[in-house]
Protein backbone atom coordinates (compact mmCIF):
# COMPACT_ATOMS: atom_id res chain seq x y z
CA UNK A 1 0.00 0.00 0.00
CA UNK A 2 1.16 3.49 -0.73
CA UNK A 3 1.93 5.76 1.78
CA UNK A 4 -0.55 8.63 0.58
CA UNK A 5 -3.71 5.30 0.91
CA UNK A 6 -2.22 4.73 3.95
CA UNK A 7 -2.86 8.19 5.41
CA UNK A 8 -6.30 8.33 3.92
CA UNK A 9 -7.49 4.70 5.39
CA UNK A 10 -5.89 6.04 8.82
CA UNK A 11 -7.99 9.47 8.53
CA UNK A 12 -11.12 7.53 8.21
CA UNK A 13 -11.11 4.89 10.27
CA UNK A 14 -10.04 7.47 12.87
CA UNK A 15 -12.87 9.83 11.99
CA UNK A 16 -15.33 7.06 12.33
CA UNK A 17 -13.89 5.80 15.92
CA UNK A 18 -14.29 9.46 17.29
CA UNK A 19 -17.37 9.65 16.18
CA UNK A 20 -18.48 6.69 17.91
CA UNK A 21 -16.53 7.67 20.55
CA UNK A 22 -18.72 10.83 20.63
CA UNK A 23 -21.68 9.42 20.40
CA UNK A 24 -21.69 6.76 22.88
CA UNK A 25 -20.14 9.07 25.33
CA UNK A 26 -23.27 11.37 25.04
CA UNK A 27 -25.23 11.34 27.84
CA UNK A 28 -29.23 10.70 27.60
CA UNK A 29 -31.53 13.23 28.03
CA UNK A 30 -32.50 13.63 31.59
CA UNK A 31 -35.71 13.74 33.34
CA UNK A 32 -36.87 16.72 34.17
CA UNK A 33 -39.36 18.16 36.66
CA UNK A 34 -40.91 21.25 38.10
CA UNK A 35 -41.74 21.20 41.83
CA UNK A 36 -44.21 24.20 42.81
CA UNK A 37 -44.56 25.04 46.11
CA UNK A 38 -45.02 28.29 48.12
CA UNK A 39 -42.69 26.89 50.65
CA UNK A 40 -39.46 27.56 50.04
CA UNK A 41 -37.63 25.50 52.55
CA UNK A 42 -40.48 22.47 51.10
CA UNK A 43 -39.49 22.96 47.67
CA UNK A 44 -35.70 23.22 48.50
CA UNK A 45 -35.77 20.24 50.37
CA UNK A 46 -37.44 18.51 47.08
CA UNK A 47 -35.03 19.49 44.81
CA UNK A 48 -32.28 18.00 47.03
CA UNK A 49 -34.02 14.95 47.41
CA UNK A 50 -35.05 14.54 43.44
CA UNK A 51 -31.57 15.96 41.74
CA UNK A 52 -29.55 13.30 43.48
CA UNK A 53 -31.60 10.29 41.52
CA UNK A 54 -29.57 9.64 38.30
CA UNK A 55 -30.17 11.84 35.36
CA UNK A 56 -32.90 14.10 36.90
CA UNK A 57 -33.02 17.51 36.84
CA UNK A 58 -35.47 19.07 39.06
CA UNK A 59 -36.22 22.79 39.23
CA UNK A 60 -38.34 24.63 42.00
CA UNK A 61 -40.97 27.95 41.41
CA UNK A 62 -43.25 29.28 44.40
CA UNK A 63 -45.18 31.42 42.43
CA UNK A 64 -48.22 30.70 40.44
CA UNK A 65 -47.44 33.70 37.84
CA UNK A 66 -43.52 31.89 36.93
CA UNK A 67 -46.03 28.70 36.17
CA UNK A 68 -48.51 30.38 34.05
CA UNK A 69 -45.33 31.86 32.08
CA UNK A 70 -43.50 28.57 31.84
CA UNK A 71 -46.42 26.81 30.84
CA UNK A 72 -47.20 29.53 28.11
CA UNK A 73 -43.42 28.50 26.30
CA UNK A 74 -42.80 25.14 25.13
CA UNK A 75 -43.52 22.63 27.81
CA UNK A 76 -39.94 20.83 28.59
CA UNK A 77 -41.00 18.83 31.95
CA UNK A 78 -41.60 15.66 32.15
CA UNK A 79 -43.36 15.71 35.60
CA UNK A 80 -44.83 18.39 38.06
CA UNK A 81 -45.10 18.31 41.34
CA UNK A 82 -47.40 20.20 43.34
CA UNK A 83 -49.26 20.90 46.31
CA UNK A 84 -53.28 21.55 46.34
CA UNK A 85 -53.20 24.68 49.04
CA UNK A 86 -51.36 27.46 47.18
CA UNK A 87 -51.75 31.31 47.79
CA UNK A 88 -52.54 32.50 44.47
CA UNK A 89 -54.01 29.79 43.25
CA UNK A 90 -56.39 26.99 43.24
CA UNK A 91 -54.46 23.41 43.22
CA UNK A 92 -57.54 21.78 41.32
CA UNK A 93 -57.35 24.75 38.46
CA UNK A 94 -53.57 24.63 38.37
CA UNK A 95 -53.79 20.51 37.46
CA UNK A 96 -56.39 21.55 34.21
CA UNK A 97 -54.19 24.09 33.30
CA UNK A 98 -50.90 21.92 33.39
CA UNK A 99 -53.22 19.18 31.40
CA UNK A 100 -54.45 21.82 28.95
CA UNK A 101 -50.36 22.80 27.74
CA UNK A 102 -48.33 19.78 29.01
CA UNK A 103 -51.00 16.97 27.98
CA UNK A 104 -48.34 14.41 27.69
CA UNK A 105 -46.36 15.32 31.18
CA UNK A 106 -47.21 13.21 34.58
CA UNK A 107 -48.47 15.14 37.66
CA UNK A 108 -47.65 14.00 41.16
CA UNK A 109 -49.87 15.76 44.18
CA UNK A 110 -47.79 16.22 46.86
CA UNK A 111 -49.56 17.28 50.18
CA UNK A 112 -50.62 17.68 53.73
CA UNK A 113 -54.63 16.84 53.27
CA UNK A 114 -55.87 13.65 53.14
CA UNK A 115 -59.95 14.90 53.56
CA UNK A 116 -62.59 12.34 51.97
CA UNK A 117 -64.01 15.03 49.67
CA UNK A 118 -60.73 16.56 48.68
CA UNK A 119 -59.26 13.10 47.17
CA UNK A 120 -62.88 12.20 45.86
CA UNK A 121 -62.18 15.25 43.75
CA UNK A 122 -58.48 13.91 42.80
CA UNK A 123 -60.21 10.94 41.57
CA UNK A 124 -61.83 12.61 38.71
CA UNK A 125 -58.58 14.21 37.94
CA UNK A 126 -56.10 12.95 35.18
CA UNK A 127 -52.97 12.79 37.71
CA UNK A 128 -50.00 9.99 38.25
CA UNK A 129 -49.70 10.28 41.50
CA UNK A 130 -50.74 11.32 44.95
CA UNK A 131 -48.20 11.43 48.19
CA UNK A 132 -48.76 12.81 51.68
CA UNK A 133 -46.28 15.38 53.17
CA UNK A 134 -47.08 13.06 56.26
CA UNK A 135 -45.14 10.00 54.82
CA UNK A 136 -41.70 9.63 55.19
CA UNK A 137 -39.99 11.75 52.65
CA UNK A 138 -38.44 8.31 50.72
CA UNK A 139 -42.32 7.89 49.47
CA UNK A 140 -41.78 10.81 46.92
CA UNK A 141 -38.94 8.89 45.84
CA UNK A 142 -40.77 5.69 44.80
CA UNK A 143 -43.29 7.94 43.64
CA UNK A 144 -41.06 9.65 41.22
CA UNK A 145 -39.68 6.56 39.97
CA UNK A 146 -42.70 4.51 39.67
CA UNK A 147 -43.94 7.15 37.48
CA UNK A 148 -40.87 7.66 35.34
CA UNK A 149 -41.47 3.65 34.47
CA UNK A 150 -44.65 4.93 32.91
CA UNK A 151 -46.40 3.71 36.20
CA UNK A 152 -48.37 5.22 39.49
CA UNK A 153 -47.91 6.05 42.66
CA UNK A 154 -50.93 6.71 44.99
CA UNK A 155 -50.84 6.70 48.59
CA UNK A 156 -53.53 4.63 51.18
CA UNK A 157 -56.03 7.36 51.99
CA UNK A 158 -56.37 8.05 48.03
CA UNK A 159 -56.68 4.47 47.39
CA UNK A 160 -59.50 4.09 49.87
CA UNK A 161 -61.09 6.95 47.83
CA UNK A 162 -60.90 5.14 44.56
CA UNK A 163 -62.34 2.06 46.41
CA UNK A 164 -65.26 4.33 47.63
CA UNK A 165 -65.77 5.78 44.03
CA UNK A 166 -65.67 2.23 42.72
CA UNK A 167 -68.27 0.54 45.01
CA UNK A 168 -70.72 3.78 44.21
CA UNK A 169 -69.93 3.33 40.34
CA UNK A 170 -70.80 -0.20 41.14
CA UNK A 171 -73.48 0.27 42.93
CA UNK A 172 -75.16 2.26 40.74
CA UNK A 173 -74.88 -0.16 37.65
CA UNK A 174 -76.38 -2.71 39.53
CA UNK A 175 -79.54 -0.65 40.14
CA UNK A 176 -80.08 0.72 36.49
CA UNK A 177 -79.39 -2.92 35.63
CA UNK A 178 -76.51 -2.11 33.25
CA UNK A 179 -73.96 -5.29 33.69
CA UNK A 180 -70.25 -4.23 33.92
CA UNK A 181 -67.84 -3.76 30.22
CA UNK A 182 -65.14 -2.80 29.23
CA UNK A 183 -64.80 -0.03 26.67
CA UNK A 184 -63.10 -1.08 23.53
CA UNK A 185 -59.96 0.86 24.28
CA UNK A 186 -59.59 -0.41 27.61
CA UNK A 187 -60.08 -3.77 26.31
CA UNK A 188 -56.63 -2.78 24.18
CA UNK A 189 -55.01 -1.78 27.05
CA UNK A 190 -55.83 -4.74 29.57
CA UNK A 191 -54.67 -7.06 26.62
CA UNK A 192 -51.83 -5.82 26.49
CA UNK A 193 -50.89 -5.34 29.74
CA UNK A 194 -51.79 -8.67 30.48
CA UNK A 195 -48.81 -9.73 28.30
CA UNK A 196 -46.77 -7.52 30.16
CA UNK A 197 -46.09 -4.42 27.85
CA UNK A 198 -45.18 -1.31 30.04
CA UNK A 199 -47.10 1.91 29.97
CA UNK A 200 -44.66 3.06 26.89
CA UNK A 201 -44.90 0.26 24.91
CA UNK A 202 -48.51 0.47 24.43
CA UNK A 203 -48.36 3.85 23.87
CA UNK A 204 -46.41 3.13 20.64
CA UNK A 205 -48.79 -0.03 20.06
CA UNK A 206 -51.64 1.96 20.13
CA UNK A 207 -50.49 5.20 18.83
CA UNK A 208 -51.46 7.35 22.33
CA UNK A 209 -49.52 8.90 24.67
CA UNK A 210 -48.29 7.24 27.81
CA UNK A 211 -50.77 10.06 29.81
CA UNK A 212 -53.96 8.61 27.88
CA UNK A 213 -52.25 5.24 28.72
CA UNK A 214 -51.84 5.81 31.89
CA UNK A 215 -55.38 7.30 32.20
CA UNK A 216 -57.13 3.84 30.73
CA UNK A 217 -55.00 1.54 33.23
CA UNK A 218 -56.10 4.07 36.51
CA UNK A 219 -59.65 3.52 35.17
CA UNK A 220 -58.51 -0.25 34.92
CA UNK A 221 -57.49 -0.12 38.13
CA UNK A 222 -61.22 1.47 39.60
CA UNK A 223 -62.62 -0.76 37.96
CA UNK A 224 -61.75 -3.92 39.15
CA UNK A 225 -60.37 -2.56 42.09
CA UNK A 226 -57.25 -3.40 42.02
CA UNK A 227 -53.76 -1.74 43.47
CA UNK A 228 -51.32 -3.32 41.45
CA UNK A 229 -50.97 -4.75 37.47
CA UNK A 230 -51.08 -8.37 39.17
CA UNK A 231 -54.28 -8.46 41.25
CA UNK A 232 -55.65 -6.45 38.22
CA UNK A 233 -54.98 -9.31 35.41
CA UNK A 234 -56.38 -11.55 38.14
CA UNK A 235 -59.10 -10.18 38.68
CA UNK A 236 -59.91 -8.89 34.78
CA UNK A 237 -59.44 -12.93 33.51
CA UNK A 238 -62.87 -13.35 32.10
CA UNK A 239 -62.32 -10.47 29.98
CA UNK A 240 -58.68 -11.82 28.22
Amino acid sequence: MCMSGFFIKFAVTYTFTLSLSENMSQPSDPYRILAFDDHPMVLEGIRHLLSRQPDVLCEGITTHARLAELLQSDCQFDLFILDLELPDADGFDVVKAIRQHCPDAAILIYTMHEEPWLLARLTRLSIQGVVSKSHPVSRLTEAVAAIRAGGTYYNEAFLEQLRIADAKQSSAELSMGRPFQLSEREQQVLERLSRGLSTNEIARELFLSTNTIGTYRLRLMRKFDAHNVAQLIAKAQRFL
